[in-house]
């Protein structure tokens, strides 16, 4: 790939990664002298100094296979994907988590910056890199350069995980308490739920990838009140790439964690029947939308709420055609709200281990089994934003690569390859379980052959291995 960062790009927040490894590339086959090597060492310099702003230096790290720039995610496009990928395997093939860079490097004289390069280069042929960059860099040889650990950006990420592990556990108790209220006729209120509510939808905006990574929660004795929220979050990111606002979000959000509730009316010999239902428990099935509608009725909460929440609710299982179940009335199109709750339902549904489906279906294999349904069943517009979102492997997928390691994926960035995505490596931990191993693109090569370094020999539901992937990815 062409890392010349004097043609022009225009690509956000790049600037610095591209001058970096364009610098580093020139050392290895140039002179000091050498025009280029001197264009690259001063567009580096000049990189840093921008990125620095009013501020004494910037960090560049590593974390999870991706990079960031003084605390914030850096966003490449698509073209950019082999230089993000040639940094990330430079830095950690040397064990390099990241440097600090400081704004005196503007006076830095040239040579300096090719020293600092050329140490970089060579730390791979060192037994210890690490330990020997950081030795190069003590005293004042080089005193605008210092490695850095990721602590900034772990503490950070993991403030992340835990909030959204907590909004999670507060969605679902929310949930259940409403469903347990109703149950035992008690007086019941939503204002826990939308404050719930309110911080999903921020969390959607911040990191779609870690919500996405907990609706991967699966609960076979408590399946009613987990895929509530699941498809709450589901509905959330649907809604938010088909571009509705802060308000819609909050209302498709509650769509979505109340769309069962009545559930809570229909026997539990009935919901919980390994067997095929008779035709009279199916009819008692179908009716759960009417009940849930019937439910929030009687919920002291605004009758302007209410009237935006209940036609959702009441089409969850309507079909994009108008059949399914209730019948609507006559000429009355599905909404789009009760368009996104169908697609979000019935992909948890699928992926879930049920009383009478204990082997569910993959990610993939369940995509495959709605794709079948577009325009029939689903809003072909709307689907097609879903399986976009979810990439070909959505996250929680289990791959079995060729190199005999398990990889769940973890992310499948907007900019990356759809049959490749970010996974992590699971390796036995000795116990019967697993522990986590590193994070890898699949779309690295073994720079000899140019080859893919690991290929997808089959999908798994991470359930047959006992595998719950939001332990692993949040």
């Amino acid at each position: 790939m062409d890392t010349d960062p004097q043609k022009p790009r225009n690509l956000p927040n790049e600037t610095l990664l591209r001058t970096f490894y364009w610098l580093l590339q020139t050392v290895k086959i140039h002179q000091d002298n050498n025009k280029v090597v001197r264009e690259s060492a001063s567009a580096f310099v000049s990189a840093i100094v921008e990125s620095c702003a009013d501020e004494p230096h910037i960090t560049l790290e590593v974390f999870g296979g991706r990079f960031f720039l003084t605390g914030k995610k850096l966003i490449c496009w698509k073209e950019s994907l082999d230089l993000v990928h040639g940094m990330l395997h430079f830095l950690e093939s040397r064990g390099l988590q990241g440097f600090r860079l400081y704004s005196n490097i503007s006076g830095a004289p040239i040579e300096q910056v090719l020293a600092f390069a050329r140490v970089l280069n060579q730390a791979e042929r060192q037994q210890n890199p690490l330990v020997w960059v950081a030795q190069q860099l003590e005293g004042s040889a080089l005193p605008w350069a210092e490695i850095v650990h990721s602590s900034v950006i772990l503490d950070e990420e993991t403030k992340l995980r835990e909030r959204t592990r907590r909004t999670y556990s507060y969605a679902l108790a929310s949930v259940k308490e409403i469903g347990q209220k109703i149950f035992s006729r008690s007086p019941v209120g939503i204002r826990k739920l939308k404050r719930v509510v309110q911080n999903l939808v921020e969390l959607v905006s911040k990191d779609e990838s870690l919500l996405l990574g907990m609706s991967t929660i699966r609960d076979f004795d408590d399946y009613t009140y987990t895929h509530s929220v699941n498809v709450a979050i589901l509905a959330l990111c649907l809604g938010k790439r088909v571009g509705l606002l802060q308000t819609g979000l909050e209302l498709v959000g509650i769509c979505g964690l109340l769309h069962d509730l009545g559930k809570t009316e229909i026997p539990r010999e009935i919901l919980l029947k390994p067997g095929k239902l008779s035709d009279q428990e199916f009819e008692e099935i179908k009716r759960h939308p009417l009940k849930s509608v019937t439910q929030i009725v009687k919920l002291p909460i605004d009758g302007d709420l209410k009237a935006m929440i209940i036609p959702p609710i009441f089409e969850h299982h309507l079909r994009y055609d108008l059949s399914g179940y209730p019948s609507p009335h006559p000429g009355k199109p599905q909404g789009l709200f009760g368009r996104i709750l169908a697609i979000a339902d019935v992909f948890d549904a699928l992926t879930s281990a049920r009383v009478y489906r204990t082997e569910p279906f993959s990610p993939d294999q369940a995509l495959s089994l709605i794709m079948e349904g577009a325009g029939k069943n689903f809003d072909p517009i709307l689907l097609k934003v879903f399986v976009n979102m979810l990439g070909v492997f959505p996250v929680g997928t289990l791959l079995e690569l060729d190199t005999g390691e398990i990889g769940l994926v973890m992310e499948t960035p907007e900019e990356a390859m759809k049959e490749r995505p970010m996974v992590l490596i699971l390796a036995p931990d000795g116990k019967g379980g697993f522990r986590k191993g590193n994070a890898v693109s699949l779309e690295e090569r073994d720079p000899a052959t140019g080859l893919f370094s690991k290929n997808i020999v089959r999908t798994r539901h991470p359930g047959k291995y006992g595998i719950q992937p939001a332990e692993f990815l949040v």
